[in-house]
């Protein structure tokens, strides 16, 4: 019987054969802060069957895409809205680097609830927020379904693994000081280019922290889902917890992480 996993699955399955057995066709070109960006058939693929899903799964529910351009139509405060980020990594995906995904989050009214899934085909990985429960699937059947807990911890910076924006362009001078205060601080850092994949790696367990600087929802949206009730997201420029509005962010599982970044001297953005 099918159900929406199995539809997310399905979906994981062909963009993984597209990614593998398909050269990536460019559909479209958009200037963002200043950058030149790609829109890939593949995006446009994605979205079209996250929408699909979202027809047959949660109808008539306002649905919100980084390639539909309608992300000035947000409102949460009076209906339940779907964002979607059909394909998160574009850029990594057009040069053949397998580190990218999708994201579907559903948030409700005054973002009381969530509903979140994050599909990374390269990885095999679908991971699942709902009633308050992570879950992690995987397309190999051997390899049963398993609830994950994700849970505050402490631990030094000069012992963290921390990943980073990667759109530096968005405000150089702020993002590339930090970026280098990091460097000297952290035990290590990554830049991926994807923001899901580096949500995903923290809740298993392989990252300790993301810092986003100049985000927009769409890019940080599943972090509000599978850190509402455990993990930490926290404000970079208040250290205070985040909501849907932020542009500056920290997801980790450590709770001191916001104090030992202003130990050392970051400088954060405006909100």
């Amino acid at each position: 019987k099918m159900n929406i996993t199995k539809e997310f699955k399905n979906l994981l399955e062909e963009l993984k054969s597209k990614f593998l057995n398909e050269e990536p066709e460019i559909i479209k070109e958009k200037i963002i802060h200043s950058k030149k960006e790609f829109v890939l058939e593949a995006d446009i693929f994605s979205q079209n069957a996250l929408i699909k899903i979202a027809n047959r799964y949660h109808p008539n529910i306002k649905i919100i895409s980084e390639e539909l351009d309608n992300f000035e139509n947000i409102q949460n405060d009076n209906e339940k809205i779907l964002l979607l980020d059909p394909l998160d990594g574009t850029h990594n995906f057009l040069f053949g680097i397998p580190i990218w995904g999708f994201s579907y989050t559903i948030i409700s009214p005054n973002a009381s609830e969530y509903e979140s899934y994050i599909g990374l085909p390269m990885f095999d990985i679908l991971l699942e927020y709902k009633n308050e429960k992570i879950v992690l699937n995987r397309f190999d059947q051997k390899k049963p379904s398993e609830l994950i807990d994700v849970s505050l911890k402490k631990g030094l910076l000069s012992q963290m693994m921390i990943a980073f924006d990667n759109q530096f362009n968005k405000d150089p001078q702020i993002i590339k000081k930090n970026f280098n205060l990091l460097v000297d601080s952290a035990f290590t850092t990554r830049i991926s280019g994807s923001a899901i994949f580096d949500i995903a790696m923290i809740i298993l367990g392989k990252l300790d922290a993301r810092i986003w600087h100049c985000t927009e929802l769409y890019d940080v949206a599943p972090a509000f889902a599978f850190f509402n009730k455990k993990g930490s997201l926290l404000n970079l420029n208040t250290g205070k917890k985040a909501n849907l509005g932020d542009k500056s962010i920290i997801a980790s599982v450590n709770k001191d992480i916001a104090t030992q970044l202003k130990e050392i001297g970051f400088i954060n953005t405006k909100n």
